[in-house]
């Protein structure tokens, strides 16, 4: 009996290291993408800037922005440095329902301020609608507009970057998301790590391989032509992901551009971090349904028309968040120790070499300074509290729409900062 009890146990944690295996193996296929387009420069983004291209693109840059009085100085003061010609971009804030100084401080800028003030259709996506649909009714033409965070840094060379990446076909475009104060203490640098595989070496990958770029929020860039065909009509707390679904799914493919550099405060402490986190993984009865909905479409559109980006965003959609895969790779290991099974302890191995070799790709590929590997010592702690996070308090979490700041200390320089 007991024997069988063994058999039994060793057969089904085969199953589940076979099930981690898929995603493990579609990361790591991701990062040698990335690697590879790295060293062979062969994105359209990687090609140098044509000052030509740049001169013939007019861009709206809408900074939605909620009581970010704190933060929204430094993003302005950055859009004052981009290298471009001031009469091909305008800056438009978008205060919504403010009730502090943003849209004072963006004013003495000279900012274009929107105020918007609307009790019932609140937060980011219905700023964005509200912003897009008046400026693309109004008088001046704009060939595409750019999305950034209220507390967003930007590379001089942005706007060059996307006119770059327009002029080479892109219509829905990604800059590069990173984090502004990454060595500002182990909490932001763990987070580095974390959205510089998400926000880099994936889209990288993805866009190497054929498939598409997914949209972060930050450092997005749509066409004027593209916003006619497929207008902002995205409301949920993540209405960048619903967006980019949505254009997946009608054929589009977004264009990872990593010379766009964008770069944005992360909270420094686990209390901010778990307000973040809770925020953002927060359940939404309605949205999880539609994902589920837009998955099987996604499938079936992706099969019946062969078509490997609907499948590739299948798969980016369906990959469990990295905490959840790093779990994954230690309970098996510590299972197939305890099970004395050697064939699975030698493919639990392989999984965490995996997820090891996926893990590094960021560092080799973006090269982060000293403080960012020192905080790897505080990585088990860190998964740890994202697990309970992913697991347990989102779901005891109201779902809302609402703009909810989470608190930030106001970096102002992105010095020493990869």
């Amino acid at each position: 009996m007991a024997l069988m009890l063994l058999t039994i146990a060793r057969a089904f944690l085969l199953v589940c290291e076979i099930t981690l295996a898929i995603p493990l193996l579609y990361l790591v296929t991701l990062a040698l993408g990335a690697t590879i387009a790295s060293l062979r420069k062969t994105s359209a983004s990687h090609k140098p800037v044509s000052s030509q291209a740049a001169l013939v693109t007019r861009f709206a840059i809408l900074v939605p922005a909620h009581n970010e009085e704190l933060l929204i100085g430094n993003t302005l003061a950055s859009l004052a440095q981009l290298d471009y010609p001031a009469d091909a971009y305008a800056v438009h804030i978008i205060a919504d329902n403010c009730t502090d100084r943003t849209a004072e401080i963006a004013h003495a800028a000279g900012a274009y301020v929107h105020e918007r003030t609307d009790t019932t259709k609140r937060g980011k996506g219905h700023a964005l609608a509200w912003a897009i649909d008046r400026l693309m009714q109004g008088q001046t033409h704009y060939d595409a507009y750019i999305i950034l965070d209220s507390d967003t840094v930007v590379a001089p060379s942005l706007l060059r970057a996307f006119a770059q990446g327009i002029a080479c076909g892109g219509k829905a475009l990604q800059a590069h998301n990173a984090v502004l104060n990454a060595t500002e203490s182990a909490t932001t640098a763990l987070r580095w790590l974390a959205l510089s595989l998400m926000n880099y070496v994936r889209p990288l990958g993805r866009n190497s391989l054929g498939g598409s770029s997914t949209l972060t929020g930050n450092g997005m860039c749509l066409t004027h032509e593209l916003l006619l065909r497929h207008p902002w009509r995205a409301f949920g707390l993540s209405e960048d992901y619903q967006y980019y679904l949505t254009l997946v799914a009608d054929g589009e493919r977004v264009l990872f551009v990593p010379a766009a550099n964008v770069r944005s405060v992360m909270p420094t402490t686990a209390r901010q971090l778990q307000s973040q986190d809770i925020r953002w993984e927060t359940l939404n009865p309605d949205a999880s349904s539609w994902q589920r909905h837009m998955a099987w479409h996604l499938f079936v559109d992706g099969i019946r028309k062969r078509n490997w980006v609907r499948l590739d965003a299948l798969a980016e959609l369906l990959t469990p968040p990295l905490s959840v895969l790093a779990g994954g790779c230690a309970l098996l290991l510590v299972a197939a120790l305890a099970l004395t099974a050697p064939l699975q302890l030698l493919l639990a191995a392989l999984l965490a070499g995996a997820l090891l070799m996926y893990v590094c790709s960021a560092f080799a590929l973006l090269r982060p300074p000293l403080g960012v590997y020192r905080a790897l010592l505080h990585a088990p702690a860190y998964i740890v509290r994202k697990l309970w996070i992913y697991f347990v308090l989102r779901r005891l979490r109201k779902h809302t729409n609402a703009w909810v700041r989470t608190a930030r200390t106001a970096s102002a320089s992105g010095e020493n900062q990869p």
